[in-house]
């Protein structure tokens, strides 16, 4: 076989694999909410997602506070809490689904202002 055929299949072969990294790693986005509330403000916000068991999400939060307060919670379609996100101002946790169902995100927030944004996401294959 020729050397610039044996070269060209090289690359060809390295290119594709370059691709297949490239895209095992990116996310899929199953939801997301961002709020910037400029007079304060008591209500929540939620988007819910399906999720399955043995499935591990990221989620990804950033918040600005400049009065009152926002909490983060998952919950499952019971309104069982999954995972109460601790408050910061930025945090990325990873959480896995123990079965199969349809989860909520809810951000509650009291006498708020500030902004705020969640996002959910899992591996895409």
């Amino acid at each position: 076989m020729n050397t610039k055929i044996k070269i060209l299949l090289l690359a060809v072969v390295v290119g594709v694999g370059i691709v297949i990294v490239i895209f095992s790693g990116r996310q899929k986005v199953l939801g997301n909410l961002s709020r910037d509330i400029d007079k304060a403000k008591t209500s929540s916000s939620d988007f819910s997602f399906a999720g399955s068991k043995g499935e591990r999400i990221k989620i990804s939060l950033r918040t600005t506070v400049t009065n009152g307060t926002v909490d983060f919670i998952l919950s499952d379609s019971q309104g069982n809490i999954v995972k109460e996100l601790d408050r910061a101002k930025a945090l990325e946790t990873f959480v896995d689904l123990s079965y199969d169902d349809t989860y909520t995100m809810t951000a509650v927030y009291k006498d708020f202002t500030g902004k705020f944004s969640i996002k959910v996401s899992k591996k895409r294959f």
